[in-house]
């Protein structure tokens, strides 16, 4: 899963908790023009636009000071979204059940990307039901009976991305 490579959660989620609001997770993407950080802050009312102004404020006075990042950023402050991605196995505990979209480190099981249902979590070990699809390859292609497919079980440490999958379709 995502790291949080200048150990920012430790320093920013004091703050964030004291304002109110849960420190999400923390990305940091670096490339050659300019990096971006990127702070995921959420709570139980949802998150407004005037709170990620709230936050950023607070946050950029706390990374002027403690300057742990040498380059030159761009702070953003967001919302997980309804496609959140995780952070940590204890996040996920909460959707178990839900549809994810998981990259895998490595291939296991000759599967690396897939849409998958979170069944269950034991230690970290995380089984995923994925649904069997029919039909075209892709975007394209339809789920099967939801009792249909494979149970998959990966350790957290071989997860490289999870995110919740939001369903819109109709029923």
């Amino acid at each position: 899963m995502r790291k949080d490579p200048f150990g920012l959660t430790e320093l920013l989620e004091p703050s964030i908790t004291a304002m109110g609001y849960t420190l999400w997770g923390v990305e940091f993407h670096a490339n050659s023009v300019n990096a971006l950080l990127r702070i995921f802050i959420d709570k139980e009312s949802g998150v407004t636009v005037d709170d990620c102004a709230d936050v950023s404020h607070q946050v950029e006075g706390l990374l002027d000071v403690n300057d742990p990042i040498s380059t030159a950023y761009t702070l953003e402050v967001s919302s997980p979204g309804l496609d959140r991605s995780f952070f940590s196995i204890e996040q996920m505990i909460a959707y178990i059940g839900s549809e994810m979209d998981v990259q895998l480190i490595s291939v296991v099981n000759n599967r690396r990307r897939f849409k998958a249902v979170l069944n269950k979590i034991e230690g970290d070990n995380l089984t995923f039901f994925i649904p069997k699809m029919t039909g075209k390859k892709g975007k394209a292609a339809r789920q099967a009976e939801t009792t249909e497919g494979e149970e998959l079980t990966v350790d957290y440490s071989m997860l490289d991305k999870v995110n919740l999958s939001p369903n819109f379709s109709k029923k």
